[in-house]
């Protein structure tokens, strides 16, 4: 059986990022670098330009007046945050075009969205830390099973249709099926590309976030991103699936479970207009 980084090396042609991300990645890296540096670099590709702006003056992200220049939002939003918008335009640029044979990729990304958009109203909701970066961790926690389609598809379904009622233990059928669960994937698959190492964590040990030590209130908020995106998608008892969410997530979070309501309202509000932003056709 194959291992995550086996899966994610024989996959590397399919999933190279775009050069205007190597490009922001160098400018950030740089300790000499200016905000000026990293807006030339962006404004170069007028599609990720576009987006990001559109992104940052969409009504979830609150902002009171209009961004209209790269110079300003990366003035007002730092370096950092604007490099993971930029990835995070990146990543569906370049998954949009792989098409899993047996994988609905619009319902993929809806469901990677809302995720987004509730790891950030979580976040939000508690003052925890950067917004932009866990709405990216979030919107790349379950690329593994991308991967994980491509390269192993009828496993795949096979584990899904396994755990259709019981849908927390996907990750422990993966393991057994296909030898690596989608987590283990995209934590290899940020790896590959030599993301921050919280990136890594936190998607790695989303099911288990104690395990992400330095890095477990990121990995805490996917875990629960994850549990009411189920609640959102699947026909499951809501209670049931809640129960789920593993306790240590809302003690590293410090959040009550009652913000869950607002946290869904919030993120379903945001689904759509954020899904077109990205490219994603609505459910039909």
């Amino acid at each position: 059986m194959p291992t995550a980084e086996q899966l994610v090396a024989s996959s590397v042609t399919l999933v190279t990022l775009p050069e205007v991300f190597a490009r922001v990645k160098q400018v950030v890296d740089d300790p000499r670098a200016t905000t000026i540096d990293l807006a030339r670099v962006i404004s170069a590709d007028p599609g990720v330009s576009a987006r990001i702006l559109k992104l940052i003056n969409s009504a979830f992200w609150g902002f009171s007046g209009r961004i209209d220049s790269l110079a300003r939002a990366v003035s007002l939003l730092g370096m950092l945050h604007v490099h993971d918008l930029v990835l995070a335009t990146a990543v569906v640029g370049t998954f949009n075009r792989i098409r899993p044979e047996l994988m609905d990729v619009a319902h993929f990304w809806r469901s990677s969205i809302f995720r987004s958009l509730a790891a950030t109203a979580l976040a939000r909701n508690g003052h925890l830390v950067d917004l932009g970066r866990v709405f990216t961790e979030a919107l790349l926690s379950d690329l593994g099973h991308l991967i994980i389609y491509l390269k192993a598809p009828k496993l795949a379904a096979q584990a899904l249709e396994e755990t259709r009622t019981c849908p927390w233990q996907l990750a422990e059928t993966e393991r057994a099926l296909v030898g690596c669960d989608y987590a283990e994937v995209g934590g290899a698959l940020t790896d590959c590309w030599h993301l921050p190492q919280c990136f890594g964590e936190s998607i790695r040990h989303q099911n288990e976030p104690r395990k992400a030590q330095a890095h477990c209130l990121e990995a805490s908020l996917l875990n629960i991103a994850a549990a009411l995106d189920l609640v959102r998608s699947s026909k499951l008892d809501r209670a049931t699936l809640i129960a789920r969410i593993d306790p240590y997530a809302w003690e590293a979070t410090g959040l009550d479970p009652a913000c869950i309501e607002q946290v869904q309202t919030e993120a379903m509000d945001g689904l759509s207009a954020t899904a077109q932003l990205f490219g994603v056709p609505n459910e039909t």
